[in-house]
């Protein structure tokens, strides 16, 4: 089982009793961010997917499965990811790594990736939706618009948060699918879960977007 303890936890972490477990595939961009000063600034464990053992994230209060994850690896361990909300803690599931295959209830539909819509001045489609949520006091439009690749869609009732909103079969526009929602209602835990890819790109030093969506998630899940 590897680990990177960067440097000791700080008496507020201990005091709190939280602890942060990343699970990364030992990918370049996945290195870089593990790297990263603002990231390493909230002390997490990095967990190295094809060493993950049974049990290893039980004593996480939150987990961060990375994206593009070797899929084998990921379902192999998909019930050890399934029980970490089960047993009340929270879980983000990131990018194209088949969360659908073990978050309870979900549905993905791919859609094509336009990458340079600001260069081309088109309109994204990209929606902000429940602005009420805690969730806005870390995140802002410019860190979640940038693109994805897929929406998914549950029939429980879940936070939206990041909507495609698609023209239906009469033209009228409507919410065809989430890019990142939270779910506290399926398990006696939390579920964040989106088709967005931040760390890919963070440690690919491509989308100043997706940087700053990875260090509000962050702020976001440290905080709450």
């Amino acid at each position: 089982m590897t680990t990177i303890e960067p440097f000791l936890r700080s008496d507020r972490a201990l005091r709190r009793g939280k602890r942060l477990a990343i699970v990364h595939g030992g990918t370049y961009y996945h290195l870089q961010t593990m790297k990263d000063p603002a990231v390493l600034a909230y002390q997490p464990d990095f967990l190295y997917l094809p060493e993950l053992e049974d049990g290893d994230l039980d004593e996480y209060d939150t987990v961060i499965v990375g994206e593009r994850l070797h899929p084998e690896l990921v379902a192999k361990n998909a019930a050890q990811f399934r029980s970490v909300p089960e047993r009340g803690a929270t879980i983000v599931a990131l990018g194209e790594s088949g969360a659908h295959n073990w978050l309870p209830g979900v549905k993905w539909e791919q859609r094509p990736t336009n990458f340079w819509w600001w260069l081309t001045k088109e309109d994204p489609m990209i929606r902000t939706r429940s602005h009420d949520h805690e969730s806005w006091q870390y995140l802002t439009s410019k860190s979640v618009i940038w693109h994805h690749h897929g929406i998914y869609n549950t029939d429980a009732d879940v936070v939206p948060l990041l909507v495609s909103e698609e023209p239906d079969a009469e033209g009228n526009s409507h919410d065809a699918g989430m890019m990142l929602y939270e779910d506290t209602v399926t398990t006696p835990g939390r579920i964040i879960a989106t088709t967005l890819d931040p760390m890919y790109h963070h440690g690919s030093n491509f989308m100043p977007g997706a940087t700053r969506f990875l260090y509000a998630l962050l702020r976001w899940v440290d905080n709450t």
